[in-house]
């Protein structure tokens, strides 16, 4: 009896040493200064609009990264209907995660996932889903485009974060690389 007590204080103590994760930290600023920047470097307009069931974008990071968070805002009619969300490894042609959140209609919220390591100069791509809708005005997001939806110069760079193209399709036309969606991707 001895032994084992002596045993379990041992193991609860190697435990309490292990090292814990990095905390998912909602400010991420490769995304958030990406998204500004862009919208200013190439006179975007930051609203919401664009009414389609899939909002997406393509990325890389230039060195690893773990992704243990995602932000979005809600459209008011759709906040208490989840959202489903999938990142993609484009070249393996793979979901790597698929998850339904709840946002705030009123600013970007953050809904955790499970940690997702991401591999440099690999290419993913995040779709925003929305398919339980009534109007199509539900299913408009937040994003960033230039004035009557000119192409935008990418790749776009901002820290570790490369976003290399956008598409938006479903229930309406498809528009292809002349908008980006507000879709956060926050590390650990």
């Amino acid at each position: 009896m001895i032994c084992a007590i002596g045993f379990l204080v041992a193991s609860c103590k190697k435990d309490a040493d292990a090292p814990s994760p990095s905390p998912c930290n909602t400010s991420n600023p490769d995304f958030v200064s990406l998204y500004s920047v862009t919208a200013q470097n190439q006179q975007c307009i930051d609203h919401h609009i664009y009414d389609s069931e899939v909002h997406s974008y393509s990325f890389e990071v230039s060195v690893p990264k773990t992704i243990c968070s995602i932000g979005y805002q809600s459209q008011p009619a759709l906040s208490q209907t989840p959202y489903l969300f999938e990142i993609w490894d484009s070249i393996a042609n793979t979901i790597v995660y698929s998850g339904s959140h709840i946002f705030s209609a009123t600013a970007t919220s953050y809904a955790s996932i499970p940690p997702l390591s991401l591999i440099p100069n690999h290419t993913y791509t995040v779709k925003r889903i929305q398919t339980n809708y009534t109007l199509y005005n539900d299913i408009i997001g937040r994003i960033i485009h230039k004035p009557q939806f000119q192409q935008m110069q990418f790749p776009i760079m901002q820290g570790s974060l490369k976003i290399t193209s956008s598409r938006f399709y479903g229930s309406s036309s498809v528009l292809i690389d002349a908008a980006i969606p507000c879709i956060d991707l926050v590390y650990q």
